[in-house]
């Protein structure tokens, strides 16, 4: 096994920090890139704000910032060599203390080519609102948090502040220079927020768009942009969670009545954008936040902050039309016309005026991914590689270094793909469907083949996948089992304005385009009705979205993927009901008798969950009468049906024609029809059924909708509201936490060179990090520990370097987190905090990881997963 750039991300991790006080000093895993020296200290809420004094009176601090609105805390830099960071923990007053970390936006391709895709409204509802009930977000505030904003665009207004402008608010915490690979990045804000990347732009024309080419969801609404991503430099593009929570506070501070973010990272509600933003909610302002782009690694996948409690989560459907390059094939066998992405890397146009030869990496279809060194020279060639098995940006760096001068993806499954890589490796990297991908592979079986793809071509087809789940959507529950996403909207393939000197416009993929979709229509429901509250916009939007029906089974999209579905404003704005909670989280249940409804009891033993809807009639002159009902949903697993472990999630049933409606998921209420008087509320009783046959030890999800059918008096036609639910079939809390074995991880690997270490009794440890272990998580865990055990004693002699680490995100080949790592030396730690340091006495010892597993007691041993290692020596 060889991993890419090994070394480097070895050392990466020895320069993190590792150390935690449960509660107080929280610590991030491994790979998570963090600012030296630098943390978040969050204080008590009776603390007050004079608190701060006692760092600024500390020589070797420097108070960064200080957060008073959605974070009452500071950041701070410190400036002495081996400080503990606990110090901070341990004083009175101090909640938590984090280190800073870095984030990404959260988009996935992008391109700039000049082309007309004015991407449809119809079946969102927003065409409909705006022609019908003249609402355009006019009076609304949207604070957007990215990476700034090309205001002198001529469909953005051209304008920035001035009277008449959407622009009214706004601020530059970043500047042009900000690289985050420096030791100490320079931050030198501009007087506005210009935006350089590319992204913020895009995001900005999706909600405030005026036309003609892009027109935005809420075009009348007041704008402010946050810009605290800068311009990407050797190809990094992140930001420091610090500046961002400045962004953020600013954007609550201004008084907007929404912000839309745009970005991710992490995996539990305990970080600190996801603290804040949990905050701003209580607070009564919406946050909406785009899910994440790792749908590749299954379930889930979701990132922080969306994952925060109240604030509205995001997932993606691609769009009904595709801006597309036209790449033309020429062979033996003709030429023929196939559909190129827009570049994945946007620096590098994939522009090749002349026939320009293909070649697929030998070796049969362990190879063909593109996912370990050549076999062969690639120089001056098109590398053709299947999509999976490693990341994007893995692909196009093993094919640059052969010497390919571009890379085409082709899809694993049905449908296209819009891949995202970063610029470091100079080379255009696209994405083609599956079909296109057969159509080159078989191609280059039968003889050689080249491509020509001029400059400012760019075509616009329909989509096979429009109006379904996006494959790179972040993939729901969370941590903990919570719904995620609550709602989905257009993020695939989205044409938008992009910066003037970019190209004025860039078809760019992501949840980073759905979430101000969604920021656009609570926009367009707090002009149509400003009496609504936090809760009661999100329980409108998320009731009245449209569940999404897979068109391989005939079943709904598992809410898991898709939340209550496609987003439709005009229902939400003319609801006339309300239901609380418009989600159900239903969790692992046990296998018993059903209690509580006698009519059951015939079913039997069963897994089952009970929940109450509270439903309020909110028209204060007609009844309304009700009717429920079940449209069960795909159940999703990561386990194939001979047992292994599949990143890419199973669905049951695969053939519907061969299981029952009485199999599949059941929804039983002893109040299944019931009217409820003008302005008046009742509470509804459901028994939720998991679908039967499912085996618990292949971790299935499964999930469905409660269809209400609505009816007020007098009124002949009726309308359908979904309440969405989802569950574990199984007890979460035995779960196995560490990837599979068919991962061939844990493993050993030399850091020098990368390779693995097969044989452990040849391996010697010692002063210097000169080996690692590497291992995966198929799902997230709240802690993982790796102790060197003595082989003779079986006592642990101590916790290795990045031994004790908390909230750690699930991890899969082609994920932002590829896997994780501890690089192994003789010294060890005593204590979880990482601060007490002795040597191991030289012997045989085991490598033992313990991961805990969901809802685990981290004080109770038999809550851990355990793994250990074969022998091998420290001297």
């Amino acid at each position: 096994m060889t991993l890419l750039a090994l070394s480097a991300l070895v050392l990466a991790f020895c320069l993190g920090i590792a150390s935690v006080e449960a509660g107080r000093l929280i610590s991030y895993p491994p790979h998570i890139r963090t600012k030296p020296s630098s943390y978040i200290v969050e204080f008590e809420s009776h603390i007050p704000k004079t608190h701060v004094s006692r760092f600024h009176a500390m020589s070797d601090v420097s108070v960064d910032r200080h957060f008073t609105k959605v974070l009452n805390g500071i950041s701070v830099s410190v400036n002495k060599r081996d400080f503990d960071p606990n110090h901070f923990a341990k004083m009175d007053g101090i909640k938590r203390v984090w280190p800073v970390r870095y984030y990404y936006p959260a988009s996935s391709s992008s391109s700039a080519s000049n082309s007309s895709n004015i991407y449809s409204h119809h079946a969102t509802g927003v065409e409909k609102a705006l022609k019908e009930l003249g609402v355009d977000g006019k009076g609304v505030k949207i604070g957007i948090v990215d990476s700034g904003v090309d205001y002198n665009h001529p469909e953005l207004g051209a304008c920035w502040k001035t009277e008449g402008c959407p622009w009214q608010y706004g601020k530059d915490f970043i500047g042009d220079k900000y690289d985050m690979t420096d030791a100490i990045p320079i931050i030198e804000p501009n007087p506005t927020p210009m935006d350089c990347e590319g992204h913020g732009t895009h995001v900005s024309g999706i909600l405030a768009g005026r036309g003609p080419q892009v027109r935005g969801v809420a075009p009348g609404a007041t704008f402010g942009m946050y810009r605290v991503f800068s311009c990407p430099i050797n190809g990094q593009g992140g930001s420091a969670d610090d500046i961002i929570l400045q962004g953020v506070e600013a954007a609550f501070e201004d008084g907007h009545d929404i912000i839309s973010l745009s970005l991710g990272g992490g995996a539990w509600s305990e970080e600190p954008m996801a603290v804040a933003c949990a905050q701003i909610v209580q607070q009564g302002v919406v946050v909406v936040a785009a899910l994440g782009n790792d749908g590749v690694g299954g379930l889930q996948t979701a990132g922080a902050p969306a994952i925060a409690r109240g604030v509205i989560s995001v997932g993606s459907v691609d769009n009904w039309n595709v801006t597309t390059k036209p790449g033309i094939i020429t062979s033996t066998q003709g030429t023929q016309t196939i559909a190129l992405s827009m570049p994945g890397n946007s620096k590098y146009p994939f522009d090749f005026e002349s026939d320009t030869p293909l070649a697929i990496p030998a070796g049969g279809e362990d190879s063909i991914a593109g996912c370990a060194n050549y076999t062969e020279d690639m120089t001056g060639k098109i590398v053709v590689v299947k999509r999976g098995a490693c990341a994007f940006n893995d692909k196009v760096t093993y094919a640059y270094t052969a010497g390919a001068i571009g890379v085409i993806c082709y899809n694993n499954v049905a449908g296209d793909m819009s891949p995202g890589v970063s610029n470091s490796v100079p080379i255009p990297f696209v994405g083609i469907s599956d079909d296109d991908g057969k159509y080159i592979t078989d191609t280059l079986a039968a003889g050689g083949a080249t491509i020509k793809a001029l400059k400012g071509a760019t075509e616009i087809k329909l989509s096979k996948t429009g109006g379904q789940i996006s494959s790179f959507s972040s993939i729901g529950p969370s941590a903990e089992l919570d719904m995620v996403p609550l709602i989905s909207a257009p993020g695939g393939n989205i044409w938008s304005t992009f910066p003037k000197k970019l190209g004025n416009y860039a078809s760019l993929s992501g949840t980073s385009m759905a979430a101000p979709y969604i920021s656009g229509t609570v926009a367009l429901l707090k002009q149509a009705r400003p009496d609504l509250d936090v809760g009661a916009i999100t329980r409108l939007l998320v009731s009245n979205g449209k569940p999404i029906t897979d068109p391989a089974t005939g079943l709904k999209t598992n809410p898991f993927k898709s939340g209550a579905g496609l987003v439709n404003i005009y229902d939400a704005i003319k609801s006339r009901v309300q239901f609380d909670p418009p989600v159900l989280s239903l969790n692992d249940s046990k296998v018993s008798p059903i209690q509580g409804y006698s009519k059951l009891e015939s079913l039997g033993n069963v897994r089952w969950a009970a929940r109450t809807i509270n439903i309020h009639n909110t028209d204060s002159k007609k009844s309304l009468h009700f009717s429920l009902n079940n449209a069960a949903a795909n159940s999703l697993s990561m386990f194939l049906a001979n047992g292994s472990f599949s990143y890419t999630p199973r669905t049951w049933p695969a053939d519907t024609s061969s299981v029952s409606e009485n199999e599949l998921s059941q929804v039983y209420s002893p109040n299944a029809e019931k009217t409820i008087g003008p302005g008046k509320s009742c509470s509804v009783t459901v028994f939720i059924v998991a679908p039967k046959g499912l085996k618990d030890s292949e971790s299935w999800y499964y999930g469905g909708f409660i269809n209400f059918t609505l009816q007020w008096d007098g009124e002949q036609t009726t309308s359908t509201q979904v309440v969405s639910y989802g569950g574990y079939n199984g007890d979460s809390t035995i779960r196995d936490v560490l990837s599979p074995p068919s991962d061939g991880l844990p493993a050993f690997v030399d850091i020098a060179t990368g390779m693995s270490v097969e044989d452990l009794s040849t391996m010697v440890i010692g002063n210097n990090a000169t080996k690692a272990i590497l291992f995966g998580l198929a799902i997230p865990s709240r802690l993982v520990e790796i102790v060197l055990v003595d082989a003779v004693t079986s006592k642990s002699a101590g916790y290795t370097l990045q031994g004790y680490n908390e909230y750690m995100p699930r991890t899969c080949p082609e994920c932002s987190v590829p896997y994780l790592s501890a690089p192994l030396t003789k010294t060890v730690f005593t204590n979880s905090k990482l601060t007490n340091v002795t040597q191991a006495p030289a012997g045989k010892y085991h490598v033992r990881i313990r991961a805990l597993r969901p809802f685990g007691d981290i004080a109770v041993d038999s809550d851990y997963q355990v793994w250990g290692s074969a022998e091998f020596t420290i001297a």
